[in-house]
């Protein structure tokens, strides 16, 4: 167990700068991103050809996520449009914790479509 000690010794750092940005900027209930990151990568993953594609389908997710979340807002409550705080170093972190969480959803979720869907 020494040597996960010490993995998680070096994500530890990296995992936290992640979280910070979340917990500044994410919805602030686990369910509603969940749902939102999951339909988003399962349709991600279900238009992906080829496993090559996999950084392309990453950012298009990134940019698909930080569309709806200022787009749900004004549909749902009737809120005026505002621009994301883009130079704000949180919602960057934020944003990096997308794509670390829809490369590795990605991942998972091509190899499973790849075992059901044979060609």
């Amino acid at each position: 167990m020494e040597i996960l000690d010490t993995v998680w010794g070096y994500l530890e750092p990296v995992w936290a700068w992640l979280r910070a940005g979340l917990d500044m900027h994410g919805p602030g209930n686990w369910t509603e991103l969940g749902i939102q990151m999951g339909v988003i990568a399962v349709v991600m993953a279900l238009m992906m050809q080829s496993f090559g594609a996999i950084l392309i389908f990453t950012v298009v997710g990134i940019i698909i996520h930080v569309v709806v979340d200022q787009v749900l807002p004004m549909v749902r409550d009737g809120a005026a449009f505002s621009m994301p705080p883009v130079s704000d170093m949180s919602y960057w972190q934020y944003v990096a914790f997308l794509g670390v969480a829809y490369f590795a959803a990605l991942i998972v979720l091509f190899i499973v479509k790849s075992l059901i869907f044979r060609r």
